[in-house]
């Protein structure tokens, strides 16, 4: 994926702005995935008008970048917002997933799943036995669970549907 002129514009606006910021308010206020959430907006851009907003959005945002992460709390809530809504855009309309999100999910699901299908296996059997069935459980569903997510999240980075 070619990165347009639009973007580069935005990177080099976030990247000026982003030398007003210490280094650690830039991994702390996720700059880097607004930037991924910019370049995958303006992928979708010409057969979203959505995302053609949200890159208007993004303009402001990167135009702004130190007035909304050193400004007071209402500014950064600001710009929490807009990123939020941008990320759940892309995830609901377009299918882009960030890093890891299919691991995080399919382990609260495998551990929910392994905690009650252990007590449901040791409430049958030997009802004496319920902390270690749920223990096996846990930790069953928690493997289980990041393997699939694993793989899932390894098929949505090759066909590049991550942030």
């Amino acid at each position: 994926m070619l990165d347009s002129i639009w973007y580069k514009k935005l990177e080099i606006k976030v990247e000026e702005e982003s030398q007003k910021l210490y280094k650690n308010d830039f991994k702390f206020y996720q700059v880097d995935a607004f930037l991924n959430a910019a370049k995958k907006t303006d992928f979708f851009s010409d057969d979203c008008d959505i995302c053609k907003k949200h890159k208007t959005s993004s303009d402001e945002i990167a135009e702004n970048l130190h007035n909304y992460l050193k400004g007071d709390f209402k500014l950064r809530k600001v710009y929490e917002k807009k990123l939020l809504e941008i990320t759940n855009h892309l995830k609901s309309a377009h299918k882009i997933y960030p890093e890891q999100y299919f691991i995080s999910f399919y382990s609260l699901i495998g551990v929910l799943s392994g905690l009650a299908l252990g007590a449901i296996i040791s409430y049958l059997t030997i009802p004496g036995f319920i902390k270690q069935a749920m223990l096996f459980g846990f930790i069953g569903g928690l493997i289980t669970g990041r393997i699939i997510g694993k793989i899932k999240d390894r098929k949505n980075k090759v066909e590049n549907k991550t942030l």
